[in-house]
């Protein structure tokens, strides 16, 4: 009985709880049933044709009164809001003014091939349905957008599925080819008998036929074993594998140094995806900032779907483990220097780096070399190092390759990824790259923010293109003539030729190459590096820097650097320069300042009385120097023309209202050679005087100077009736200079006087550490010389290589150091005064450049 009771009791618990269960389960449907959108639609229907049938529709319906209960989170109410702003705003578009849609941003196109070298190039690549607007992507994001609509694993590894889903090319091994090229096994034959004969000649005679052919056996093997590791120290090993464990690295790691994304432009990629269908080789020149280059340029490339290129990489890179990526990324390392010692002098060295370029090109793999060398030191362009480039000449005129497309390349940051040049600016020696300075510089880099980083390509230009127009420039055929002397200040119109015959000396040009040769291979790489110059996307911190070195060095409130900010962005932006920033002046000069940083940039008081000052020590000025000379290099012309004219009204007794068209373009063309080494003012198929000219319209136009009236069609008119009456006459007389009555007023109003105070802060760092460079020089070591003038090294070094051109002093090695020595008649202090002092005029001293 007992049993039967505890029986029935757990029967009814069960029954109560079943009963609970089953009244939760109702009330979760019953829940689900009422708020779900489209049993609330039925319902609602429902609840309305029953209030109809009951009583007309006054009453509630079981919708309504549902809604009541929703309060905010009521979609339908939302939807009911959004319809009556919609109606409301048709209604007031339908009365009131039409008001334009809000429009993209809109870039001036850039990076367009010359119009005067290269029309055809210039022509093609274009995009037929359309024009160019500059719109700019972040190559960071193309993973997001092409992934973003596909599955769960594509959506939230976006990156990581798009590095696996890159493009797979196949890369040709071509060192077996290098190692039966005849110029290669020529070079080791030649080698390999220098070899024995310093052998036969420290040892005597070799022992008869068989000896001789012995001992050339063995030295000819070792000649081979050395031969084959040189070449295989130089050869890439690019692997796709290698190249996607990079690509998704470089996703990870550009994010979070590079808050602000790596932009390019969606023309430019447009343009390399429709060149690459010409089956020619791409042959990539960027300009050089930092060692991220290297993997940038291959990585914008590989993300947009264009064949990544082989890259010729400096030996230094060549350190452990980070050396063995880049190889996979496709890094060949190179020399360098290749001439002036044992090591760099060898023959093998040189034939086995030309025919690994020659075997490559030929292979159809795209190539990228940086032009300048190594990394600017100041922010400039620096003339073009022009030995790969010859090579690739060489390959194209006997024939090897049909043509190429050159594509320069600009590259532009925020802020200094590699940190800044200070220490080797004051002759410090540069520190080699290590394991673990790469790996302490990496970790810097990582956990410091450098803003936006900008890779743009310019439009491909034809080299034979290049060649035919080149041959077509008479003024670069012109006699070599002696340079600038104290005695002979006519330039003459061989300037132009002298600036590329005094810097083509590249190590890579044959023994029997022509000075032409060398000159139309200095000027293509000149025009190369201009037109990456001219197409750089200029950064908020160039902008800022530039204002703060020329505007407002002595300081400013920060609305004054705001306003000053934006009216040089919109001169820059009319002028058809790209800006690698947007936003409001109050935006971007907070963010210029936050990359700048305390130690370049001061900030006094708070508030509106906010004063922004640039720090003025010589390493922040240095590194200041470095942002604002890329904004610096567009007004270089301007610049020089306006040091022209303030060096004529400081001479004595000069005229301070008139000055006259001739003496102004002659001291401009002197104070272009002065500072040929630093700056490259225009494409080598403009000439230096026709540049000039330029910038003196330019200083008319901003109201500088104003063109005196003459009437010189009465002159042409009397000199006529002149030569009409001694026509006959044994001693004629010579047709004046046109421009000789040309004047120009100078204006003094504060417009004026601002525009040249800028103009002048221009390049006058650079003209000063060049006066300091022209006093100091002496006969001496060369690292003391430079150490005791005080001032930026590369501009000292470059004043030296123009003494050196005008053959004021020579440079040579002793005891394994580098030492400079005068030249007579130079050697006495007088000579020497004398042609230095066409570089200490125009380190005058002027009123318009002192700060209270």
């Amino acid at each position: 009985m007992e049993t039967i009771q505890n029986v029935w009791t757990v029967v009814e618990k069960v029954r109560v709880a079943n009963g609970a269960a089953e009244l939760a389960i109702f009330t979760a449907i019953v829940y689900w049933f009422f708020t779900s959108s489209r049993i609330a639609d039925m319902l609602e229907v429902l609840g309305e044709r029953v209030g109809s049938w009951c009583g007309g529709r006054d009453h509630p319906s079981l919708r309504q009164s549902v809604r009541s209960r929703r309060r905010h989170n009521d979609i339908y109410a939302k939807l009911d809001a959004e319809y009556t702003a919609r109606s409301t705003t048709l209604y007031r578009i339908k009365e009131g003014p039409v008001v334009p849609p809000p429009q993209p941003i809109s870039r001036p196109p850039a990076g367009l091939a010359c119009a005067k070298c290269a029309p055809l190039s210039r022509e093609s690549w274009q995009d037929p349905k359309g024009a160019e607007t500059g719109a700019v992507i972040n190559v960071m994001n193309i993973g997001k957008q092409t992934f973003s609509n596909r599955g769960v694993v594509s959506r939230y590894l976006c990156d990581l599925t798009q590095c696996a889903n890159l493009i797979n090319y196949d890369y040709e091994d071509v060192v077996p080819k290098v190692v039966n090229d005849v110029t290669f096994q020529s070079a080791i034959e030649e080698v390999a008998k220098k070899e024995m004969n310093n052998i036969l000649h420290i040892n005597g005679s070799g022992g008869g036929e068989g000896g001789y052919a012995s001992l050339y056996k063995t030295t000819r093997q070792k000649v081979e074993a050395r031969a084959l590791k040189v070449l295989n120290n130089i050869s890439s090993a690019m692997s796709n594998g290698v190249l996607k464990l990079v690509a998704w690295v470089c996703h990870k790691a550009i994010r979070r140094l590079a808050k602000g994304g790596c932009g390019t432009r969606i023309a430019c990629v447009e343009r390399l995806r429709r060149a690459k269908a010409a089956g020619l080789p791409l042959i990539f020149v960027p300009l050089h900032r930092s060692h991220l280059d290297y993997i940038l340029v291959t990585f914008a490339l590989y993300l947009t779907g264009l064949r990544p290129p082989l890259v010729a990489a400096g030996e230094n890179m060549s350190i452990p483990f980070f050396g063995w990526f880049l190889r996979g990324c496709g890094a060949f390392y190179i020399r360098r220097r290749v001439d002036g010692s044992d090591k760099h002098g060898d023959p093998i060295y040189k034939a086995a780096l030309r025919s690994y370029i020659l075997h490559s090109l030929t292979a159809k793999n795209n190539l990228e070399f940086f032009i300048e060398g190594g990394r600017t030191r100041t922010g400039k362009p620096q003339p073009p190092k022009a030995g790969i480039l010859s090579v690739i000449m060489d390959a194209y005129l006997d024939g090897t390759i049909d043509d190429a497309l050159l594509v320069p390349v600009a590259l532009n940051y925020d802020k200094l990824v590699d940190g800044n040049f200070v220490r080797e600016q004051l002759g410090m020696p540069k520190q080699m790259e290590t394991f673990w300075s790469a790996l302490r510089g990496i970790w810097w880099t990582l956990n410091t923010d450098h803003g936006t980083i900008r890779v743009d390509f310019n439009q491909p230009i034809s080299l034979k293109e290049l060649v035919t127009s080149f041959k077509k420039y008479n003024y670069l055929k012109a006699p070599i003539e002696r340079p600038l002397a104290s005695n002979n200040n006519s330039l003459g119109v061989n300037l132009d030729q002298r600036i590329l015959y005094n810097n083509s000396h590249s190590s890579l040009f044959g023994a029997d190459v022509t000075i032409e040769h060398k000159i139309m291979v200095e000027a293509i790489g000149r025009h190369l590096v201009y037109d990456a110059a001219q197409a750089s996307a200029l950064m908020c911190t160039n902008v800022v820097a530039y204002v703060l070195l020329t505007e407002r060095r002595g300081g400013c409130t920060l609305r004054q650097l705001q306003d000053a900010v934006s009216a040089r962005s919109a001169h820059l932006a009319r002028a058809g320069r790209d800006l690698g920033y947007t936003g409001d002046a109050p935006a971007v000069c907070r963010h210029a300042l936050e990359m700048l940083g305390r130690g370049l940039v001061r900030k006094e008081g708070s508030g509106d009385k906010t004063i922004i000052k640039p720090q003025l020590s010589i390493p922040a000025s240095i590194e200041l120097s470095y942002y604002a000379n890329t904004v610096g290099v567009h007004y270089a012309a301007n610049a020089i023309m306006a040091t022209a004219l303030e060096s004529i009204l400081q001479s004595p007794g000069a005229d301070q209202d008139i000055v006259r068209h001739s003496d102004l373009l002659e001291a401009g063309l002197q104070l272009s050679e002065v500072l040929s080494q630093e700056l490259i003012i225009c494409p080598p198929c403009t000439t230096v005087s026709e540049r000039l000219l330029d910038a003196i319209d330019s200083l008319v136009a901003d109201d500088v100077l104003a063109r005196v009236e003459t009437n010189p069609g009465l002159e042409e008119e009397r000199w006529s009736r002149r030569f009409a009456q001694r026509l006959e006459e044994e001693n004629d007389e010579e047709r004046p200079d046109p421009t000789r009555l040309i004047k120009y007023k100078v204006n003094s109003h504060a417009a004026a006087i601002a525009e040249r105070r800028r103009l002048l802060l221009t390049i006058r760092p650079l003209l000063e550490a060049y006066g300091g460079a022209a006093r100091s020089v002496r006969a001496a070591a060369h690292s003391p010389l430079v150490r005791d003038t005080l001032d930026a090294y590369t501009a000292i070094r470059n004043c030296h290589r123009l003494l050196r051109q005008w053959g004021v002093i020579e440079m040579y090695d002793e005891d394994n150091r580098r030492r400079v020595r005068l030249c007579p008649p130079y050697d006495n202090e007088k000579s020497l005064q004398e042609i230095t002092s066409n570089i200490h005029k125009f380190n005058m001293k002027t009123d318009l450049l002192d700060f209270k």
